[in-house]
């Protein structure tokens, strides 16, 4: 066991503790007596200014690893990642089928209601809930309670998929 690293000290260093701040891997071995008196003392931030301080706390939330914007994140889509797959593994084109997340019941009651299948997306689902707005629109069915209750399951479906499904795919 090495010694303690604190000049005069006799005791064993059994205690590993940091160099300093800048120094990653680096340690000193400490006695018991001198590793608490380290810890006490031991102060990470010091020499740091506030705006260093903050931005470290901003980061130390992520685990210090870059992060993106959601919109950033849109890039890659399904058929990017299927295509960089295809590469890596060297089958790609037609032959590898192309991975359709599974969706919950909500979502698929709601694509149900609009007459549609997943995925789909967000431009397919505008126009079919056009389509079947204006075929079942009360003024196009005056007088028909079905048309009225099945325009209200449609505009219900439509807000539904436009709030969660569509942020997905």
């Amino acid at each position: 066991m090495p010694p303690c690293a604190v000049a005069g000290c006799l005791e064993a260093g059994e205690h590993r503790a940091p160099l300093a701040r800048g120094t990653p891997g680096q340690y000193q071995w400490l006695c018991l007596e001198h590793v608490k008196a380290f810890n006490k003392a031991w102060d990470y931030f010091k020499d740091m200014a506030p705006h260093e301080i903050e931005a470290f706390q901003r980061d130390a939330t992520f685990g210090h690893r870059p992060t993106w914007k959601i919109n950033e994140a849109d890039k890659y889509s399904m058929q990017a990642l299927h295509d960089a797959l295809g590469r890596f593994t060297g089958i790609g084109g037609a032959a590898m089928p192309i991975y359709t997340p599974p969706i919950n019941a909500k979502d698929r009651k709601a694509l149900d209601e609009l007459e549609m299948r997943h995925p789909s997306t967000r431009a397919e689902i505008k126009a079919q809930y056009k389509v079947l707005v204006k075929q079942y629109h009360p003024d196009r069915n005056p007088d028909n309670k079905k048309a009225e209750d099945r325009f209200k399951r449609i505009t219900i479906a439509y807000n539904h998929l436009m709030n969660g499904y569509c942020t997905s795919i």
